[in-house]
């Protein structure tokens, strides 16, 4: 009666630890918003009222059964299961490779607009130099400061 007890137990604990991991394995999103100081920030659940874009989807990482679990089963990790430690190494090196894809990113959209206000000076410059008035010189004036708004402003 003593085995047929624990292995009772074990199927439970089993059957258990197999609903956990089921679980578990729904696709996950990272969100990416700025806050109010101007921070980017990457979150798995974005505060309401936030205009927070997705920014990587996928699965996450399976759950590791907890030492305890593993102890009461008598079974060691399954075959071709990842340690914690490695699972945790893994997971860091997603997360720097999306910081670095952020990072890049936001720089390359630095440089577009740096060059967006260098383009927008000229035109600026250009329209306020000196010319006789008349009025095709007055809209080209006009036109230029109105692509000059519009580069500022990041259309």
């Amino acid at each position: 009666m003593g085995n047929r007890v624990r292995c009772g137990w074990m199927a439970l604990v089993i059957s258990g630890m197999i609903l956990l991991a089921g679980l578990s394995s729904h696709a996950q999103t990272i969100y990416k918003y700025t806050d109010r100081n101007g921070a980017v920030v990457l979150t798995d659940k974005p505060p309401k009222g936030v205009a927070a874009e997705p920014f990587v989807s996928g699965k996450p990482a399976a759950a590791m059964p907890s030492a305890e679990a593993v102890e009461k089963t008598g079974s060691g990790p399954a075959p071709g299961s990842v340690p914690a430690e490695e699972a945790i190494r893994q997971r860091d090196r997603q997360l720097d490779e999306v910081v670095k894809t952020v990072e890049t990113r936001d720089a390359e959209r630095e440089r577009e607009k740096q060059l967006r206000l260098k383009e927008a000076e000229r035109l600026e410059s250009q329209a306020r130099e000196p010319m006789p008035s008349t009025r095709e010189n007055r809209q080209r004036q006009y036109e230029l400061l109105q692509e000059a708004q519009k580069l500022r402003q990041g259309e």
